[in-house]
This record gives structure tokens, sequence and C-alpha cells, in this order.
């Protein structure tokens, strides 16, 4: 990839993750819970800080070793799933919930794996890669994972119980799925293409 389309990468990944932020915000400024939380939002709000955890341990096991490219999207997705795990863990505290379910480990509150997880081999294989292999590799767990927190975050949208867990899960759904379409593009300059859906 010649310097002149990795700037233009890198400054499109740049937009993408600010226009996201950016939406979230708006959602943030004009919601406010109420006190006394609904099973179902609690339940996505744990869920969805064990699943964003992950992401952010992805994005630091390539942190410094990856390609410009890769490493403005693994750094663009931390800062956001960052921004959104204190979200949710401020509203589990104005709920008085704790911040994960009991027993919860990578099941989410169905007893299921939750969708798009890595596996321990997964993170280890990651930790291990180096080059390109590094890229497609930490390429391919993302979108999968990415594909994994899209499911989640629709079944909140239409299911959870307040509005403002309704339109935050919604943009985090369109968030997700724009950086998708990024990642994809990305794995098809490398000769790659995803791995199989969650």
């Amino acid at each position: 990839m010649s310097p002149v389309v990795r700037r233009r990468v890198v400054l499109a990944v740049c937009a993408v993750v600010l226009v996201g932020i950016g939406a979230l915000g708006g959602v943030l400024l004009t919601s406010r819970p109420d006190p006394g939380g609904h099973p179902a939002d609690i339940a996505f709000s744990q869920d969805m800080i064990v699943h964003h955890q992950q992401a952010v341990d992805m994005a630091e096991l390539v942190r410094g070793r990856a390609s410009p490219q890769v490493a403005a999207i693994a750094a663009g997705i931390a800062a956001a799933q960052r921004k959104e795990i204190g979200l949710f863990q401020g509203w589990l505290s104005l709920w008085n919930a704790p911040m994960v379910a009991t027993g919860e480990g990578h099941a989410g509150h169905s007893g299921a794996p939750m969708p798009g997880l890595a596996s321990i081999p997964d993170l280890h294989r990651l930790e291990d890669a180096t080059g390109d292999d590094l890229d497609i590799w930490f390429l391919q767990l993302m979108v999968r994972h990415h594909q994994g927190g899209v499911r989640m975050a629709d079944a909140a949208a239409r299911t959870a119980h307040r509005q403002q867990v309704r339109d935050v899960a919604k943009v985090v759904a369109a968030d997700q799925q724009r950086e998708i379409a990024t990642m994809t593009g990305l794995l098809t300059s490398l000769g790659r293409s995803p791995l199989p859906a969650p």
C-alpha cells in the first residue's frame, strides 16, 4: 500500500471514529436514565462491559506492533469502547447493580457464550503474530467481535426498558457497523476475507 493510500485510510478511519464518538455524545447529553434499573437494561449494560473490555484488550495487544492503518483502527476502537464502558458502569452504579453479573465469564445472561468473543487460543495467536499476519488476524477477530456486538446491541435496541438505553444501543450498533465496513475493506486490500459471522 502506497504512503498516499495509507494516509487516506488512516484519515478515513479517524473520521469514522469521530463520527461514532460524536453520535454517542449526542445521546449522552440528552439521555439520563432514572434511578432503579430494569433487569433488561442491567443485563445489557453488564454484558456490554464484558464484551467491550475484550475489544479493548485486543486493541492493546496490537498497540505498537500493527501497521499504521490497523493501529489507527485499534486505537479508535479502544477509545470508543472505553467511553461506552464508562457509560454502562455509570448506569449500573446509578441503579445500584453490580458491574458484572455474578458468575459471568464469557457467558451472557442467557447462559450461552456472548457472540463474537475471541477464545483464549485466538488471543494467544494474536499476541504471537507479526507483520501482515498480525494485521489480518486482528481485523478478522475484531470484525467477528463487532458482528457479535451488533447482534447484542440490536437486541437491546428492541427490548431494553428505557428509551435512553435503546438509543445508546442503536448508536453502538451503527458505530460498529461502520467499523466493520472499514475493517472489511482493509482485509480486502490485504487479500483476505472476514471469518464466518458468529
